[in-house]
């Protein structure tokens, strides 16, 4: 029996040489001690972008509007995760790369924000497809 990927987001957030990540925590659905982009699931009667925005806020304390988020060439991903309670989903990923933000870092229960240079990406427990994704968005960016 095949299962449908459900519908998620993520934002990516590029400073210079460098991605904003966050750490998930204890009280993440996720494993603890993993990182990955401000992300989650979509919402009922929310578009994508609205879910982006609402993530992102959640997850970092930053605050986007839905015009400031743009799709880049991959930037869509299907990846199965492991949850703490044993669920194993089938996710679809689009990220958005998002162009302006305003507000200031802030830890959630869930996640802990930081900036972690992109050469230094492979040394950390990252979630499927955060380095692609973060590549993606930097060449994107360079054109």
């Amino acid at each position: 029996m095949q299962t449908s990927a459900k519908p998620s987001v993520g934002v990516l957030i590029l400073k210079g040489n460098k991605v904003l990540l966050v750490k998930n925590t204890l009280a993440s659905s996720h494993a603890s001690e993993i990182y990955g982009l401000p992300s989650g699931k979509v919402d009922p009667g929310e578009t994508e972008k609205q879910s982006a925005v609402r993530e992102l806020k959640e997850e970092t304390g930053l605050i986007c509007a839905e015009k400031d988020l743009v799709e880049f060439p991959g930037n869509y991903h299907v990846s199965r995760i492991k949850y703490k309670d044993g669920k194993n989903n089938l996710w679809g990923w689009r990220v958005f790369l998002c162009l302006k933000y305003s507000g200031k870092l802030k830890a959630s229960q869930a996640t802990i924000p930081l900036w972690v240079d992109i050469q230094k990406l492979n040394t950390f427990n990252l979630l499927p497809n955060i380095s692609d994704v973060a590549k993606s968005g930097m060449e994107f960016l360079k054109k």
